[in-house]
This record gives C-alpha cells, structure tokens and sequence, in this order.
C-alpha cells in the first residue's frame, strides 16, 4: 500500500509533456526504444515543418503541372518516364533513341535538352506511341515542342551554340532546316 503511494507520488511529480527514459519500452535487456526522438513539449515544431515540407510538395507539383498546361502539353504530366518508348529505337525512322527525354524536355520547355535528344528530327510518324503504357500522343507532344522550340528560335531565346551543335550532328529534320540554317547564317 505504502509502496502504491510512493509511487503515485512520483508520477505526480513528473512534468507533463517529457518523456522519461523509463516510460519508454524495451527493445532488448539494457535497450529501450523511444517513441518519438524528442518530447511531447517538442512537437509543434515538428508538425509546423512537415506541414512546411508538404506545402513545399505541393507548390513544387503546381508549378510542374502549371507550366505544362501553360505551354499548351498538358499530356506530359502523365509520362511517368518508364522508358517504354525507347523500345522504339530499332523502329524510329529517323534513329531517336530517347522519346522519353523528349517528352521531360516538353514538360519544362528546356530547349537545350529537347535539341540534344534530337526533337527537331522527328517527322512525327507516331512509330513510338505505340510503346507508350499511358497511350500519350507522342506525336502530338513532339509537334507542340517543335513549334514551341521553332518560336523561341525566332525570338532569340536560345543560344546559336545550341542550335549550331544541333545542327552539326545532323539533329534538324527537313521541315525545320531552311529556317535553322538562315538563323545560323544570321
């Protein structure tokens, strides 16, 4: 009886909101486990960061979803780039060997990384769509990115080393390489 006093007693001097190494469970004989690696007291911080970190997610996903429906290739969002596609490289009339580069490329409007994969030599011949899990419209893509990229040629806003590299290694189809080489003469 006297011992269930001491005891009671103890527990009402401990604060509230602390763990205490000897509320916490063992794991193996001399080793407890903790709950939680810092106290109760403790944990709105943590919670404030995580709702931090998810709100960080969260904008990070807009502005990927945002910027591909902006520039008009809304399907992009779905290519989760199994590289399914390149299954396509014996296939490919022209010899792309990486479709899903292309289609990240027209996902984030990155010009440099769409004319290194050779996205100004596909003739669009949809041989490559016929790999693709999601069933995307591969062509489509492609030919949205290619104009997009054509725009931002006659703009200035992408550098003449680039296309002059592209260029040289023969990545422009036939279709683009009039206005190309005048650029490139320019």
């Amino acid at each position: 009886m006297e011992e269930d006093k001491q005891i009671q007693k103890k527990e009402e001097e401990k604060p509230t909101g602390v763990r205490f190494e000897e509320d916490q469970p063992y794991v193996m004989p001399g080793i407890r486990r903790f709950q939680f690696f810092t106290n109760i007291n403790d944990r709105a911080l943590t919670i404030n960061l995580n709702r931090a970190a998810m709100l960080g997610i969260a904008a990070i996903l807009a502005i990927d979803v945002g910027k591909a429906v902006v520039n008009k290739n809304p399907q992009t969002i779905y290519c989760y780039e199994c590289r399914a596609c390149y299954g396509t490289q014996d296939k490919c009339p022209v010899g792309i060997a990486f479709q899903a580069e292309l289609v990240v490329s027209a996902r984030v409007t990155d010009y440099n990384r769409f004319l290194r994969n050779g996205g100004l030599k596909c003739i669009r011949c949809g041989n490559c769509q016929s790999y693709c899990v999601q069933y995307l419209n591969l062509p489509q893509i492609f030919g949205t990115m290619q104009l997009q990229t054509m725009q931002a040629l006659r703009e200035g806003k992408i550098p003449k080393s680039m296309v002059q590299n592209a260029f040289e290694k023969g990545l422009i189809n036939q279709a683009f390489i009039d206005e190309v080489a005048k650029f490139l003469n320019a």
